[in-house]
């Protein structure tokens, strides 16, 4: 990708289509998606994100300004959207990717710190009252969600058993990563086998889920926690959810208490589901899968050393499945 700085004139671009001709953007961040800062004369801040090519067509894009607004409606602190000025959700503009083009949408900036920036690494005692508002929070968004009836026209992917671990699974074929040597490879084809043979027994219906609510994208905002970057939204299980939430911590000698805060935080909002602790074993490991697939197709993202981590971690996982 070209550097943050070769996308301002296409964040000008948009900033004008969104009704903000005026307002010069600020570079934020480039990963996947490029985000720039804007300023507006009314004295609001938003987001401004050029979404990644390739990943999700308009129609799952404006399913997520549907869900955020019902989410929104119901009290849970997430982004709200903001339309141009022909009263669209997003806008198309010319980028200098070889795509050349991307779609541009706005949410309001809420004010705070994610999570991550505010217990950085730490897993420790001190950050475990944070884990069980989290788990309170995942509990809101699944009450939410469980009790939504999507308008029509309503899409976005589903992490169901084909898309976690079937023949094009949503993300990637990660038991065929080009980093892999013949023995990773096995390794992660006895996973992936687990895993395909776990999933059909689950009775608990698929719900939309975040399915990225890592401390990165939870945010702190005076006293509340919110939610931000549904990119990854999805009809999935609702511990997933969780798994994603708890992976960062799952490798600490004290997890197991931590856990119980987490779950703790959650039984508060909404009934636990059965078998919770199978499947987050089974969900965690699900996890680690997916974070070798992705760190695979972006080396640039995840680093030159993400490979020996998420194999061992790989490895902890089927042994811990493999006991139950």
């Amino acid at each position: 990708m070209p550097e943050i700085e070769a996308y301002l004139p296409a964040a000008r671009t948009a900033l004008a289509q969104f009704g903000l001709p005026e307002t010069e953007p600020h570079p934020i961040g480039k990963s996947e998606n490029v985000v720039f800062r804007a300023d507006a004369p009314d004295d609001t801040t938003w987001a401004l994100r050029l979404h990644r090519p390739g990943y999700h067509a308009l129609p799952a894009l404006e399913s997520d300004r549907k869900l955020t607004a019902h989410l929104s409606a119901n009290g849970l602190l997430v982004p709200t959207g903001r339309r141009t000025i022909s009263g669209a959700w997003y806008a198309q503009v010319a980028t200098p990717d070889p795509e050349a083009t991307r779609l541009a949408g706005m949410t309001l900036w809420h004010p705070g710190q994610t999570l991550e920036s505010l217990i950085g690494k730490d897993r420790g005692l001190a950050t475990w009252p944070w884990f069980e508002r989290t788990g309170a929070l995942l509990a809101e968004l699944h009450n939410a969600t469980a009790n939504w009836t999507p308008p029509q026209g309503f899409t976005r992917h589903r992490l169901d058993e084909d898309g976690l671990v079937g023949e094009t699974p949503f993300w990637g074929r990660f038991w065929e990563a080009s980093a892999l040597t013949p023995e990773e490879r096995r390794i992660l084809v006895e996973a992936r086998d687990l895993v395909t043979a776990r999933l059909p027994p689950l009775t608990d219906p698929l719900i939309l889920i975040h399915a990225d609510a890592h401390p990165a994208n939870v945010l702190v905002s005076g006293e509340r926690l919110g939610l931000i970057d549904f990119d990854d939204c999805a009809w999935g299980w609702p511990v997933f959810d969780m798994a994603v939430s708890l992976w960062s911590a799952s490798s600490e000698p004290r997890f197991p208490e931590l856990l119980a805060r987490f779950l703790a935080g959650y039984a508060q909002r909404r009934a636990l589901p059965a078998e919770v602790h199978a499947q987050l074993r089974l969900f965690l490991l699900m996890r680690t899968l997916m974070l070798i697939g992705w760190s695979d197709a972006r080396p640039d993202l995840a680093g030159a050393n993400w490979k020996a981590g998420l194999i061992a971690k790989a490895l902890k996982g089927i042994g811990e499945l493999n006991l139950t």
